[in-house]
Protein backbone atom coordinates (compact mmCIF):
# COMPACT_ATOMS: atom_id res chain seq x y z
CA UNK A 1 0.00 0.00 0.00
CA UNK A 2 1.21 3.47 -0.79
CA UNK A 3 0.62 6.38 1.54
CA UNK A 4 -0.85 8.37 -1.35
CA UNK A 5 -3.85 6.01 -1.27
CA UNK A 6 -4.96 7.25 2.15
CA UNK A 7 -6.55 10.56 1.03
CA UNK A 8 -8.07 8.83 -2.00
CA UNK A 9 -9.73 6.16 0.16
CA UNK A 10 -10.98 8.83 2.57
CA UNK A 11 -12.55 10.80 -0.29
CA UNK A 12 -14.17 7.67 -1.74
CA UNK A 13 -15.60 6.75 1.66
CA UNK A 14 -17.09 10.22 2.14
CA UNK A 15 -18.73 10.04 -1.29
CA UNK A 16 -20.11 6.57 -0.66
CA UNK A 17 -21.55 7.56 2.72
CA UNK A 18 -24.07 9.78 0.97
CA UNK A 19 -25.40 6.78 -0.92
CA UNK A 20 -26.17 4.61 2.10
CA UNK A 21 -28.84 5.05 4.73
CA UNK A 22 -28.68 8.35 6.58
CA UNK A 23 -26.39 8.26 9.56
CA UNK A 24 -23.12 9.62 10.85
CA UNK A 25 -19.63 9.06 9.51
CA UNK A 26 -16.46 9.41 11.57
CA UNK A 27 -12.99 9.80 10.06
CA UNK A 28 -9.81 9.66 12.12
CA UNK A 29 -6.16 10.16 11.23
CA UNK A 30 -3.37 9.29 13.61
CA UNK A 31 0.03 7.85 14.41
CA UNK A 32 0.76 4.24 15.33
CA UNK A 33 4.19 3.12 16.56
CA UNK A 34 4.09 -0.64 15.86
CA UNK A 35 6.44 -3.08 17.55
CA UNK A 36 6.84 -6.16 15.34
CA UNK A 37 8.09 -9.59 16.47
CA UNK A 38 8.18 -12.41 13.92
CA UNK A 39 9.73 -15.07 16.16
CA UNK A 40 12.60 -15.83 13.78
CA UNK A 41 15.03 -13.20 15.02
CA UNK A 42 13.26 -10.25 13.38
CA UNK A 43 12.11 -7.65 15.91
CA UNK A 44 11.80 -3.91 15.36
CA UNK A 45 9.48 -0.93 15.73
CA UNK A 46 7.88 0.72 12.70
CA UNK A 47 6.42 4.27 12.72
CA UNK A 48 3.12 4.23 10.85
CA UNK A 49 0.20 6.37 9.80
CA UNK A 50 -3.31 5.17 10.58
CA UNK A 51 -6.64 5.94 8.93
CA UNK A 52 -9.97 4.96 10.53
CA UNK A 53 -13.44 5.32 9.03
CA UNK A 54 -16.69 4.41 10.77
CA UNK A 55 -20.36 4.76 9.86
CA UNK A 56 -23.44 4.39 12.06
CA UNK A 57 -26.64 3.68 10.13
CA UNK A 58 -29.59 5.96 10.72
CA UNK A 59 -30.75 6.31 14.31
CA UNK A 60 -29.93 2.66 15.05
CA UNK A 61 -26.83 1.42 16.78
CA UNK A 62 -25.51 -0.69 13.94
CA UNK A 63 -22.18 0.36 12.51
CA UNK A 64 -19.29 -0.61 10.26
CA UNK A 65 -15.64 0.27 10.70
CA UNK A 66 -12.51 0.31 8.60
CA UNK A 67 -8.94 0.90 9.67
CA UNK A 68 -5.71 0.88 7.71
CA UNK A 69 -2.13 1.17 8.94
CA UNK A 70 0.85 1.80 6.65
CA UNK A 71 4.41 2.33 7.80
CA UNK A 72 8.11 1.75 7.21
CA UNK A 73 11.23 1.95 9.33
CA UNK A 74 14.18 -0.01 10.76
CA UNK A 75 14.45 -2.12 7.59
CA UNK A 76 10.79 -3.20 7.64
CA UNK A 77 7.55 -2.24 5.94
CA UNK A 78 4.20 -2.90 7.59
CA UNK A 79 0.62 -2.83 6.31
CA UNK A 80 -2.54 -3.75 8.18
CA UNK A 81 -6.19 -3.58 7.15
CA UNK A 82 -9.30 -4.49 9.15
CA UNK A 83 -13.02 -4.19 8.42
CA UNK A 84 -15.59 -4.76 11.17
CA UNK A 85 -19.34 -4.59 11.82
CA UNK A 86 -20.84 -4.06 15.27
CA UNK A 87 -23.97 -3.34 17.31
CA UNK A 88 -23.98 -0.89 20.23
CA UNK A 89 -25.77 -2.08 23.39
CA UNK A 90 -26.12 -0.21 26.72
CA UNK A 91 -24.51 -2.20 29.53
CA UNK A 92 -23.75 -1.40 33.19
CA UNK A 93 -23.46 2.37 32.75
CA UNK A 94 -21.50 2.13 29.50
CA UNK A 95 -21.86 0.57 26.06
CA UNK A 96 -20.79 -2.86 24.86
CA UNK A 97 -20.37 -3.56 21.15
CA UNK A 98 -20.21 -7.16 19.90
CA UNK A 99 -18.53 -7.28 16.49
CA UNK A 100 -17.35 -9.47 13.64
CA UNK A 101 -14.22 -8.66 11.69
CA UNK A 102 -11.94 -9.64 8.82
CA UNK A 103 -8.48 -8.31 8.15
CA UNK A 104 -4.95 -8.88 7.02
CA UNK A 105 -1.37 -7.95 7.89
CA UNK A 106 1.93 -7.95 6.00
CA UNK A 107 5.54 -7.38 7.05
CA UNK A 108 8.23 -6.90 4.41
CA UNK A 109 11.96 -7.11 5.11
CA UNK A 110 14.47 -5.05 3.14
CA UNK A 111 11.71 -3.02 1.52
CA UNK A 112 9.52 -6.08 0.95
CA UNK A 113 11.56 -7.22 -2.05
CA UNK A 114 13.56 -9.98 -0.36
CA UNK A 115 11.40 -11.58 2.34
CA UNK A 116 7.88 -11.05 3.60
CA UNK A 117 5.35 -12.53 6.01
CA UNK A 118 1.62 -12.06 5.48
CA UNK A 119 -1.70 -13.45 6.67
CA UNK A 120 -5.44 -12.84 6.60
CA UNK A 121 -7.76 -13.47 9.54
CA UNK A 122 -11.42 -13.46 10.55
CA UNK A 123 -13.08 -13.58 13.94
CA UNK A 124 -15.38 -12.00 16.49
CA UNK A 125 -15.02 -9.91 19.61
CA UNK A 126 -16.43 -7.07 21.66
CA UNK A 127 -15.50 -3.63 22.92
CA UNK A 128 -16.70 -1.79 26.00
CA UNK A 129 -16.82 1.98 26.52
CA UNK A 130 -17.37 3.55 29.94
CA UNK A 131 -17.57 7.32 30.67
CA UNK A 132 -15.49 8.48 33.64
CA UNK A 133 -16.27 12.17 33.27
CA UNK A 134 -17.99 14.71 31.07
CA UNK A 135 -15.31 14.60 28.39
CA UNK A 136 -13.41 11.37 29.09
CA UNK A 137 -14.23 7.71 28.48
CA UNK A 138 -12.31 4.45 28.78
CA UNK A 139 -12.52 1.75 26.10
CA UNK A 140 -11.40 -1.86 26.13
CA UNK A 141 -11.63 -4.49 23.40
CA UNK A 142 -10.77 -8.12 22.74
CA UNK A 143 -11.24 -10.51 19.81
CA UNK A 144 -10.26 -13.95 18.61
CA UNK A 145 -10.65 -16.12 15.55
CA UNK A 146 -8.63 -17.89 12.89
CA UNK A 147 -5.89 -16.69 10.59
CA UNK A 148 -5.52 -18.18 7.11
CA UNK A 149 -3.86 -17.51 3.75
CA UNK A 150 -0.55 -17.35 5.63
CA UNK A 151 2.62 -16.82 3.62
CA UNK A 152 6.33 -16.75 4.40
CA UNK A 153 8.79 -16.42 1.55
CA UNK A 154 10.23 -19.87 0.84
CA UNK A 155 8.23 -21.81 3.46
CA UNK A 156 5.04 -23.87 3.67
CA UNK A 157 2.82 -22.39 6.40
CA UNK A 158 -0.44 -23.12 8.19
CA UNK A 159 -2.28 -20.56 10.35
CA UNK A 160 -4.02 -21.01 13.68
CA UNK A 161 -5.82 -19.19 16.48
CA UNK A 162 -5.41 -15.42 16.42
CA UNK A 163 -6.26 -13.04 19.25
CA UNK A 164 -6.03 -9.34 19.89
CA UNK A 165 -6.79 -6.90 22.70
CA UNK A 166 -6.56 -3.17 23.25
CA UNK A 167 -7.34 -0.26 25.52
CA UNK A 168 -8.01 3.40 24.75
CA UNK A 169 -8.78 6.71 26.45
CA UNK A 170 -11.02 9.15 24.55
CA UNK A 171 -11.11 12.91 25.15
CA UNK A 172 -14.15 14.61 23.61
CA UNK A 173 -13.48 18.19 24.77
CA UNK A 174 -10.61 18.79 22.34
CA UNK A 175 -11.92 20.98 19.52
CA UNK A 176 -14.71 19.72 17.26
CA UNK A 177 -13.61 16.09 17.36
CA UNK A 178 -12.36 13.28 19.56
CA UNK A 179 -8.73 12.77 20.60
CA UNK A 180 -7.76 9.19 21.50
CA UNK A 181 -4.64 7.52 22.86
CA UNK A 182 -4.32 3.78 23.27
CA UNK A 183 -2.51 0.48 22.91
CA UNK A 184 -3.29 -2.63 20.88
CA UNK A 185 -1.72 -6.10 20.80
CA UNK A 186 -2.31 -8.72 18.10
CA UNK A 187 -1.02 -12.32 17.80
CA UNK A 188 -1.19 -14.01 14.41
CA UNK A 189 0.32 -17.53 14.18
CA UNK A 190 1.99 -18.15 10.85
CA UNK A 191 3.95 -21.42 11.15
CA UNK A 192 4.14 -23.32 14.43
CA UNK A 193 6.65 -25.81 13.01
CA UNK A 194 9.04 -22.97 12.12
CA UNK A 195 8.25 -20.85 15.21
CA UNK A 196 7.12 -17.95 13.03
CA UNK A 197 4.30 -15.68 14.12
CA UNK A 198 3.37 -12.04 13.66
CA UNK A 199 3.05 -10.35 17.03
CA UNK A 200 2.40 -6.62 16.86
CA UNK A 201 2.01 -4.14 19.72
CA UNK A 202 1.12 -0.57 18.87
CA UNK A 203 0.94 2.69 20.80
CA UNK A 204 -1.57 4.93 19.04
CA UNK A 205 -2.72 8.54 18.98
CA UNK A 206 -5.64 9.61 16.79
CA UNK A 207 -7.96 12.54 16.16
CA UNK A 208 -11.45 11.84 14.77
CA UNK A 209 -14.21 14.07 13.46
CA UNK A 210 -17.84 12.99 12.99
CA UNK A 211 -19.99 14.30 10.12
Amino acid sequence: MKKVLIPVIAAMTLSASGLVLAGTTSIGIGYDNVGIHLGNGISASVPSGKLTVGHTFGTTTYGVGFDMVDGAGNGLTYQHLQVSADKLLPFDGGNISPEVMIGGSRVGVAGGNVYHVSTAYAGFGASYSYPIGRYVSLDGSAAMGRDFATHVTGLHTVGGLFYQAGAEVDFSGVGPGLFSVGYEYRHLPISVSHSIHMNTSGFQARYSITF
